[in-house]
């Protein structure tokens, strides 16, 4: 049994197509639980009454005052999900994927069932601009928000492009990596709770890196699975409520979240970090 967990938050438009368009490829048993973030009143029953239309008794909405954002709002829907059914595996989805291959999601739930040590599995992730997402590989603290800024005064873009490995995703190949995209993979029940879940401090991103994280502490690793594949029109809910400076800033302070937390970066990196984050915010304005 599978369980697909959603986030929907003010687009139900967008989340009731792709429960109808996009789950309905899904040919093992599955439920799909919504979890409605930031919902305006509580007995609101429109979004479950429109995508339950016809007699559906498998898609279940969790209405939620408060917006949970994405770690604690797959957690809850998670949590639901274990009661109502105890699936074996969960995939995460956003509601701005298109699935390509009409069985990738079973197939990823028998590939990750064929591979003990790996903890989730996703598949290649395409944008709309036609690179590829995922998977990604660890980058040290000071690369990302340090180095990578100040090379533009005497590095060369070709030369930039392989030092902080840009084109990682474009050639990577089957297997493991650090991490795999969190718009769309799949985790086995066991593993998401044994690790700990998401965690519950982040809000907007950084879930996958620190799942990553967590589930190399229980030995299980993340794996790339390009034979199946998703369109990912990334950006489709935060963009409408989040302008970009807001949306980078919160980014950031994710990222510094699980670099001190998970990584050990010393508070005088990151206030070097945080330095160059306001001198790049600057320039931009």
């Amino acid at each position: 049994m599978i369980a697909v967990i959603i986030i929907n938050y003010r687009n139900d438009r967008k989340t009731i197509e792709f429960v109808k368009n996009e789950v309905s490829k899904i040919e093992s048993p599955h439920i799909t639980v919504i979890v409605n973030n930031g919902s305006a009143n509580l007995s609101d029953t429109c979004l479950s009454e429109t995508i339950n239309a016809g007699g559906r008794t498998d898609c279940y909405v969790i209405n939620s005052a408060e917006n949970l954002g994405f770690a604690r709002g797959n957690n809850l829907g998670a949590d639901f999900a274990k009661q109502k059914c105890d699936p074996d595996y969960f995939l995460f989805a956003n509601n701005d994927i298109s699935i390509l291959d009409k069985d990738t999601v079973d197939r990823m739930a028998e590939k990750l069932d064929s591979i003990p040590e790996a903890g989730m599995i996703g598949p290649k992730v395409i944008g709309t601009d036609g690179r590829l997402q995922s998977p990604e590989p660890f980058v040290p603290f000071a690369d990302k928000h340090i180095l990578i800024y100040w090379s533009n005064l005497f590095m060369k873009c070709e030369k930039k492009r392989i030092r902080f490995r840009s084109d990682y995703s474009e050639t990577a190949g089957e297997g493991f990596h650090y991490k795999v995209m969190g718009a769309f993979f799949m985790t086995r029940a066991k593993d998401f709770f044994d690790c700990g879940m998401m965690d519950p401090n982040t809000f907007l991103y950084g879930e996958e890196t620190i799942l990553s994280e967590r589930m190399l502490k229980k030995g299980k690793k993340a794996y790339y699975f390009p034979e199946v594949s998703v369109m990912h029109e990334h950006g489709a809910t935060t963009r409408k409520y989040y302008d970009k400076i807001k949306l980078r800033r919160m980014k950031f302070e994710s990222d510094c979240y699980y670099y001190k937390t998970y990584i050990g970066t010393p508070d005088w990196e990151i206030a070097i970090a945080k330095l160059t984050y306001w001198l790049k915010e600057l320039f931009k304005r």
